[in-house]
């Protein structure tokens, strides 16, 4: 089942974290002018960046034992991505609700609007 994960929620979670929070994955699906643009970018989020259109080929860099939290500009993409995920055998999968919008206008306003 695919959850809706908040940016206040995950950001939360990023600032309680003691590290980098390596027993999850975060994964970004926006093209690459738009992760270059604007991503999250702290130090206890590693975010990983494939593209939609490579997650199929590619799908073997992901960790089907690991929580996936999917971003994408607003959550659209994310949500095709995290239903991917679910047909190809993950379990623990959060979509970003609103994504890098929600997360620029309510967690990090230096994170540009595109």
């Amino acid at each position: 089942m695919i959850k809706q994960l908040s940016v206040r929620e995950l950001a939360d979670r990023i600032e309680a974290a003691a590290g980098p929070m390596t027993d999850w994955q975060f994964l970004d699906v926006r093209e690459p002018w738009e992760f270059q643009m604007a991503a999250i970018k702290h130090p206890n989020c590693p975010v990983q960046h494939i593209p939609m259109s490579l997650v199929p080929l590619r799908l073997n860099e992901l960790d089907a034992g690991k929580p996936v939290v999917v971003i994408c500009r607003s959550g659209n993409r994310s949500m095709m991505i995290a239903r991917f995920l679910e047909q190809s055998g993950f379990g623990d999968i959060y979509n970003l609700n609103g994504g890098m919008i929600a997360w620029s206008r309510d967690i990090d306003p230096s994170v540009p609007l595109y």
